[in-house]
């Protein structure tokens, strides 16, 4: 695993399901068990819709099943140590960029007798109508804690998290946004119609939560690096005229940094409106400097399907290949910013999430 004999076990553990509060959503916090090496949280959010008949169909919203169910997830240690912080929308597309090997969004096998049954679908955003009708609305992510590295040809695991035996607590919350509203939003699984009565069924609508951990050695010896703690955090940036700069702030190790464009509807700007972002650091140093075409292009090769729609991404890590080489370090470079110019796009907003490794205290 990282090269210490000690730690053998992987162990995969349900937690309790946390359920959407009401009707109207809401925020909900649960701490997870205390238990071994924090390796991964795998989960499956799931929201159930009930609707009388109506005239006009309501509307899906452009962010799919989970950043219209979810708000907001966030995991702390402690209560104040960020993990991880993203809206609804950003962890969807984070769940798509981190994942090198498969992809939620990716179309399923063309093989009928190898295709999982509808109404199995791990994947499922239920189109709407006009009659009586339930819709379940579901979307499988996950976040991972111990990111591989390769360091002088051998593969680590830093990021795990210490959970057994420790004063510190990892809690997760999760802000749900209401199953549906009668005004039209994005905050909402479905929206809108004419004459139409929907509400969440609370008893069928939450986010099932698995670890996957390693189990702790005897002997402390064999414990893997504790050193840093990968963190995965979402920042607002709001642009007019054309024109967006992201300040980024000065902590740790910049692994990615991941762009989201939407307009001043909040629609996603397509790549094409890019005209140019560019990665800049000191005076007017611009080692990276492209339009959108070419980001796509990039992570096309890279990931071997397309991006989510108006997310670019600057990927520094490569899958550490290459250790940390290419990693960027916010705090030795200073002024760093991402500059974004755009052709048609005058005004929006750009959610610009930070894959990072931060140091921590070696006695976690």
């Amino acid at each position: 695993m990282w090269g210490d004999p000690g730690v053998t076990e992987q162990l995969q553990l349900q937690e309790t399901p946390v359920s959407m509060p009401s009707t109207a959503g809401g925020a909900v916090t649960r701490t997870l068990q205390r238990s071994g090496f924090l390796k991964r949280l795998r989960m499956l959010s799931k929201l159930t819709v009930s609707q009388a008949s109506g005239t006009g169909a309501p509307s899906k919203s452009p962010y799919g099943p989970l950043g219209s169910y979810l708000s907001r997830v966030r995991i702390d240690a402690n209560g104040q140590i960020p993990l991880v912080d993203l809206s609804g929308l950003g962890a969807t597309v984070y769940n798509e960029v981190q994942n090198r090997d498969g992809s939620p969004l990716a179309r399923t096998l063309n093989i009928a007798e190898l295709n999982v049954a509808d109404s199995l679908k791990l994947a499922q955003y239920d189109a709407p109508g006009t009659a009586a009708q339930t819709y379940v609305v579901q979307y499988p992510f996950e976040y991972q804690f111990a990111v591989p590295v390769n360091i002088k040809g051998q593969v680590m695991e830093l990021g795990l998290w210490l959970l057994q035996g420790q004063a510190i607590d990892v809690g997760i919350t999760f802000t749900f946004n209401p199953g549906y509203a009668t005004a039209a939003t994005n905050d909402a699984a479905y929206s809108a119609g004419t004459a139409v009565v929907a509400v969440a069924d609370l008893n069928n609508s939450n986010v099932q939560i698995e670890r996957e951990l390693y189990s702790i050695p005897n002997d402390p010896k064999d414990f893997p690096n504790l050193g840093w703690a990968h963190q995965i955090i979402e920042f607002t940036n709001s642009f007019t005229g054309n024109f967006s700069r992201f300040s980024i702030p000065r902590a740790g190790m910049i692994m990615r940094a991941i762009v989201i464009n939407q307009d001043g509807s909040n629609n996603l700007v397509e790549y094409s409106d890019v005209k140019n972002m560019s990665w800049i650091y000191g005076s007017n140093e611009t080692p990276i400097s492209r339009p959108g075409w070419a980001y796509t292009h990039e992570y096309l090769h890279d990931y071997d399907r397309q991006p989510p729609k108006g997310t670019q991404v600057l990927d520094f890590y490569k899958w550490g290949a290459e250790g940390f080489k290419l990693v960027k370090s916010s705090e030795d470079l200073a002024n760093l910013r991402i500059e974004t110019t755009f052709t048609a796009t005058a005004s929006g907003i750009q959610r610009i999430i930070l894959d990072r490794f931060i140091p921590v205290l070696s006695g976690r």
